[in-house]
């Protein structure tokens, strides 16, 4: 199932929406939308572009105060058509689909010259309808040196209580933790999801190998060691993606809010002097000929695009560095000389492992094997498509990685492994710089490529940067929104990068040495080694196959950073009106999965914008 687009007769939308709430796509329908050569002006009071992980939080919040009028637009449609959606491990099986931008980089030279693949949701709910669920707050020192950095009000302090607001933790009997540290009453859904027996294999050769055991790290206290993954997973077993969450029936049909799915924004209306954004142009198709539509804000136009999309529609409506904009064709009218600069992402490479026969979900990627899975879950929401797949995850300073692949207690080791203390790109003393993360199933460049052995089983565990050096750019070859943006994350082009994922590999030959992982696992097929090859690979070795393999794990942000594009209000830099929020505003990486920062992000500009209303 992961792979395959076999079970399309299985989608049932009537089993998880009333498809009379479903978003309208037709633009002349919605009041306030009008055609580009309408005298009428009807207005909004906010104009969200993207539908995405922030814009459904922030389209929700603003209009539960009935007198403020709300208008979200999204290029793709509902998430609640898309049953591989809403089953958590279904997530793979929407990859190259409408569902998604299938965005790709330009090439990538210190990955070998290859343009890799960077899939972002393309429907309600954006990629938090599509990623893999973890469920993560990240460092407190992150946010901490947000401010540091500029940021003003962004501090742990002040995103801590969204974290907690947001969400609304399920117990789980198996994974006993401290629940007055979890969110209650929250309108998005948290829990732990069945874990697969190497999962936990592996969870225990980490210990061994060193690395703490973490029943929460989401306790901020604690934010490093070997943990199983909280997920945005309901109680029934469907995912709870931002739109699931924060728009179900009694907020969707909410008369003061608007949603329009299957529409482009196409450009920002500036005021004649360019000093305020007034609205947006809108289409459906990329023909010239086709019909524009326009739609006006009162108050402001809010870009929640993501990190790709935000800088994208900046520089196609001329707000972005002159040189960049000259390029593609596009007059300059605002110059924000950093729009689509300074992206981060967290990149990883794999090792890949042939498992002991009937151990692992490998089973999971053939559609007849799966029917007895999708059929339970389809029952009552469990079995194996409950797991998210990426179900384990280390975290770690690497520079605690001694050469050997043993991790010392923090700042206790003896310095002689891949990465210098000096090196080390954590944000605080005791926060990580290196994920190791595992799926139990073969997931070699997003898992569409096929195994060696289709009737075999697999683990992964791949090695990721998530405080990288490296810098990389968003910018755009038209004016044209309906183009795709020219990603270039820039990946290795700082080589400490390359060190921190080359320590998580000598972590992970030493765990594979560990029992109980060690009784699962036979010789990796990724990289193509016998067992005693992969231990005794140089660094070089391991390295060509690092450059070989690496690969996005979906975590773009900072492209419209505060302090750089934005001010701490979230208003573009130059221009009135006009206000960005998603993870391109994040002044720098976070060491973790990022979509509970996003919403924490904008949970509390929702309530920054409700104090203005109510100033």
């Amino acid at each position: 199932m992961f792979t395959s687009h076999k079970y399309a007769g299985f989608s049932k939308p009537s089993l998880f929406c009333d498809a009379a709430t479903l978003p309208t796509s037709d633009p002349s329908s919605v009041p306030g939308v009008a055609t580009a050569g309408a005298g009428s002006r009807k207005e909004y009071d906010y104009v969200i572009a993207g539908g995405g992980t922030a814009g459904c939080v922030l389209a929700s919040r603003l209009t539960e105060d009935p007198n403020v009028k709300v208008l979200m637009i999204e290029a793709g449609e509902s998430d609640q058509k898309q049953i591989f959606s809403r089953i958590p491990a279904g997530w793979g099986n929407l990859w190259k689909t409408p569902a998604e931008w299938n965005f790709e980089t330009v090439e990538q030279k210190h990955c070998d010259n290859r343009v890799l693949y960077q899939p972002r949701g393309k429907m309600i709910g954006g990629s938090s309808s599509i990623n893999a669920q973890c469920y993560q707050h990240c460092s407190p020192s992150d946010y901490d040196l947000w401010e540091k950095l500029g940021a003003k009000g962004w501090a742990w302090k002040d995103l801590k209580p969204y974290f907690a607001k947001s969400e609304n933790y399920t117990p789980n009997a198996q994974h006993q933790i401290d629940q007055s540290k979890r969110g209650k009453g929250g309108e998005w859904q948290t829990s732990y999801p069945p874990t697969n027996e190497i999962t936990a294999a592996y969870m225990e050769a980490a210990v061994a190998a060193g690395v703490p055991a973490n029943a929460d790290l989401n306790i901020e206290t604690n934010t490093t060691g070997i943990t199983r993954f909280q997920a945005i997973i309901d109680s029934t077993g469907q995912r709870s993606s931002t739109s699931a969450a924060y728009l179900p029936k009694k907020v969707f049909n909410r008369p003061n809010l608007s949603i329009l799915t299957g529409t482009t924004v196409t450009k920002l209306l500036l005021s004649e002097d360019n000093s305020k954004c007034v609205g947006v142009e809108l289409a459906q198709t990329d023909d010239a000929s086709s019909e524009r539509y326009h739609a006006f804000a009162k108050k402001d136009v809010l870009l929640a695009l993501g990190s790709f999309g935000s800088p994208q529609l900046l520089l196609c409506s001329g707000i972005g560095r002159k040189e960049t904009l000259d390029k593609a064709g596009v007059q300059q009218k605002v110059a924000v000389n950093e729009v689509g600069e300074n992206l981060r992402d967290h990149v990883l490479a794999i090792s890949t492992f042939e498992a002991k026969r009937g151990t692992s979900l490998q089973y999971l990627t053939n559609p007849v094997k799966t029917l007895p899975a999708l059929a339970r879950w389809m029952y009552d929401g469990k079995g194996a498509l409950a797991t998210n797949l990426a179900e384990a995850g280390a975290f770690l300073r690497s520079s605690d990685i001694e050469a050997d692949g043993t991790v010392s207690p923090a700042g206790q080791g003896l310095n002689t492994g891949i990465v210098s203390a000096d090196a080390l790109n954590a944000s605080g003393e005791t926060s990580p710089d290196l994920e190791i993360i595992c799926a139990p199933l073969y997931y070699a460049h997003h898992a569409l490529e096929a195994p060696p052995n289709p009737s075999s089983d697999y683990f992964t565990l791949a090695s990721t940067v998530l405080r990288p050096y490296s810098r990389g750019t968003v910018t755009i070859k038209s004016g044209s929104t309906f183009d795709k943006p020219l990603i270039d994350p820039n990946y290795f082009a700082d080589e400490r990068d390359l060190k921190v994922v080359l320590a998580g590999f000598h972590l992970i030959r030493r765990m594979y040495q560990l029992a109980p992982l060690t009784e699962y696992l036979s010789d990796p097929v990724v990289p193509k080694m016998s067992r005693a090859q992969f231990l005794e690979a140089s660094d070089s070795e391991l390295i060509a196959h690092i450059r070989q393999q690496a690969e996005t794990i979906y975590h773009p942000m900072s492209t419209c950073a505060i302090g750089r594009v934005v001010d701490e209000n979230l208003l573009v830099k130059g221009i009135k009106g006009l206000r960005v929020c998603d993870a391109s505003v994040f002044p720098e990486s976070v060491s973790g999965h990022p979509v509970a920062a996003v919403v924490a992000v904008a949970e509390k500009f929702a309530d920054m914008l409700k104090a203005e209303i109510s100033a």
